[in-house]
């Protein structure tokens, strides 16, 4: 007889595969708040030639991102990777050409990771709820697609603050809580 926890085990391993399953249909995976730890090999074997356009990763336990990921899904637009504990991206996040939308928020970065300054076509970058307080505005200011960036709820210094009301790009930054967080166009 399987005990309470094999069970629970067996639930969410099969809940996986259902979500595998949806991505090969839809080209967007979802595992959003499976309580993963690292990222299973089978997860690639099963999705190996589905074109993966959005890949949700949030609410999970992560402390990395593993070079396969983006080795594999080279096709994403959108990755959300809020809610894990990331404290940086591997290189490999360059092969990702085609992304349009990263969502880093409430993690454990210190700062924006270098490889993102890379990506070309990223238009939005959500980094709420991090520990940053300097950010590269010149760096930022070199994505030529990057049109929105969220930085509510870390501890921008003043003189980022400054430098980021300068930017051509829809800037959030302040306290998550606070109603009336700064956002220039």
């Amino acid at each position: 007889m399987a005990t309470a926890v094999e069970r629970k085990a067996a639930a969410e391993v099969a809940e996986i595969a259902r979500r595998l399953q949806e991505a090969k249909g839809n080209g967007v995976l979802n595992l959003c708040d499976c309580g993963l730890m690292k990222i299973p090999d089978a997860i690639y074997m099963v999705l190996m030639g589905t074109p993966i356009q959005g890949c949700d990763l949030s609410k999970n336990q992560l402390q990395k991102v593993p070079p396969k990921l983006p080795a594999k899904f080279n096709q994403l637009r959108d990755l959300n990777l809020s809610g894990n504990s990331i404290s940086e991206l591997p290189g490999e996040i360059l092969l990702m050409s085609e992304l349009n939308c990263l969502d880093l928020s409430s993690n454990r970065l210190r700062e924006v990771p270098q490889p993102v300054y890379s990506l070309a076509n990223l238009k939005v970058l959500r980094i709420m709820k991090n520990a940053i307080s300097e950010i590269d505005v010149g760096k930022l200011l070199q994505m030529p697609s990057l049109q929105e960036v969220d930085l509510r709820g870390n501890p921008l210094s003043p003189e980022v603050k400054d430098s980021l009301l300068e930017t051509r790009f829809h800037v959030q930054f302040d306290d998550i809580d606070d109603e009336e967080s700064m956002s220039v166009d």
